[in-house]
C-alpha cells in the first residue's frame, strides 16, 4: 500500500489546542475565535452620520468638511474654483478619449476591409492559372481501364469449373442451393442460341460459351444458365440490345434427365445480363413439365441468384489488376 510522508508538528499557542491534530473540533474553534473578537458599538448620532455620509456627493462632502473645520471664505472660493477646474478637465479628457477611440476603430475597420479585398488582376492570373492546372492534371491522369471491359485485358478463357464449381451453387443470401445437373463448355457460340439468335452468334467474335443445367431450392424450377465470351464490352451489350428487341429465337436448353427432363418442352422464361465483355443468360421452366408464360417472384429471384450474384461472384475476380 502506498505510503505517504508524515505530517510536521505545529507548535501550540497559548490557551488553543494544536488545530492540525486528528480529531481537532473545528466547529468549536470557530465559535471561540467569534466570541473573543473585539466588538465595536457607535451611538445613535454616529450611526445616523455615517448614513448621512454614504449619501452625500463628492461636493456636498467637500462642503461639510470646509463647515467642520470652520473655513474662511477665500478658502471655500479657491477649493470651488479647484473643483470647477477638475470638472472640466474631466470632461474635455472624457472627449478627447473618445475621439482617439473613435479614430483606432475607424483605421481598424479600414486596415481589415483593404486586407479582405484582392486585386482583380491577381485573382484573375489565379484564376487563369487554377485553369490552366486542371487542364494539365486532366490531361496527365492516366485513363482508367475496366479489365474485363475487352478480351485483351482479360484474356485467359473461363471454364465450366470456374463457373459452376465443383459442387451446389450457393449464391449469398440465398434461399437456399441449387443443384447443378450438368455441365458443359463449348467452342462454338452458336451452339447455345436457336434460330436467329443463332446467326448472331455465328458472326459475333464469341470465342466460347460455358452452360449448366440447374435446379432452384425447392425443387419447382429448372433452369440452364450460361456465359459467353465476347470481344468487347460493347459488343455485349449490342447482344443484349438484339435479344431485348424481341428477335426470332432464343438460347438452347441443355435437357437432362430427372427435373430437366422437360426443360424447354414448354414456354419457358429468359433472363440476361453483361458483366464486361460477358454476356449471362439463364432459361427458366417448370420441373413438372407445365408452360411458364410469366416472369413470377420465384422466377426473379432465381435470376437474381444466378446472373447478379453467383456469375458476378465468380467473374469479379478477373477484374483484379495484376
Amino acid at each position: 500500500m502506498a505510503h505517504g510522508p508524515s505530517p510536521f508538528g505545529v507548535p501550540q499557542q497559548a490557551g488553543q489546542g494544536n488545530q492540525h491534530e486528528p480529531g481537532f473540533d473545528w466547529d468549536r474553534y470557530d465559535e471561540r475565535a467569534q466570541m473573543n473578537a473585539p466588538t465595536v458599538r457607535l451611538s445613535p448620532e454616529e450611526r445616523a452620520q455615517l448614513e448621512l455620509d454614504a449619501t452625500r456627493s463628492p461636493e456636498e462632502e467637500m462642503e461639510a468638511h470646509l463647515e467642520s473645520i470652520h473655513a474662511s471664505r477665500p478658502l471655500r472660493r479657491a477649493a470651488q474654483r479647484a473643483r470647477r477646474r477638475t470638472k472640466w478637465w474631466l470632461v474635455a479628457l472624457a472627449v478627447v478619449s473618445g475621439l482617439a477611440v473613435a479614430a483606432a476603430c475607424t483605421a481598424g475597420a479600414f486596415i481589415v476591409l483593404r486586407e479582405g479585398e484582392q486585386d482583380p488582376a491577381a485573382q484573375n492570373a489565379g484564376a487563369d492559372d487554377d485553369q490552366e492546372s486542371s487542364v494539365d492534371d486532366a490531361s496527365e491522369a492516366p485513363e482508367v481501364v475496366d479489365p474485363i471491359a475487352s478480351r485483351e485485358t482479360d484474356a485467359a478463357p473461363f471454364t465450366a469449373e470456374e463457373l459452376f464449381g465443383t459442387g451446389p451453387l450457393a449464391p449469398a443470401g440465398a434461399a437456399g442451393t441449387y443443384e447443378v445437373l450438368q455441365a458443359e463448355e463449348l467452342s462454338d457460340c452458336a451452339e447455345a442460341g436457336l434460330d436467329e439468335l443463332a446467326d448472331l452468334l455465328a458472326d459475333a467474335d464469341c470465342t466460347q460459351a460455358a452452360r449448366a443445367t440447374i435446379v432452384n431450392p425447392d425443387g419447382e424450377y429448372a433452369a440452364t444458365a450460361g456465359v459467353l465470351n465476347l470481344a468487347t464490352a460493347e459488343e455485349a451489350e449490342a447482344l443484349r440490345a438484339a435479344i431485348a428487341s424481341d428477335l426470332d429465337g432464343g438460347f438452347a436448353v441443355l435437357r437432362t434427365d430427372g427435373d430437366a427432363e422437360e426443360l424447354g418442352r414448354a414456354d419457358t422464361q429468359l433472363g440476361y445480363n453483361t458483366y464486361g465483355h460477358y454476356l449471362m443468360y439463364v432459361v427458366i421452366g417448370r420441373t413438372d413439365g407445365e408452360a411458364l408464360t410469366e416472369a413470377n417472384d420465384a422466377v426473379r429471384t432465381v435470376v437474381g441468384d444466378v446472373l447478379d450474384i453467383w456469375f458476378v461472384d465468380q467473374l469479379s475476380p478477373r477484374r483484379e489488376v495484376q
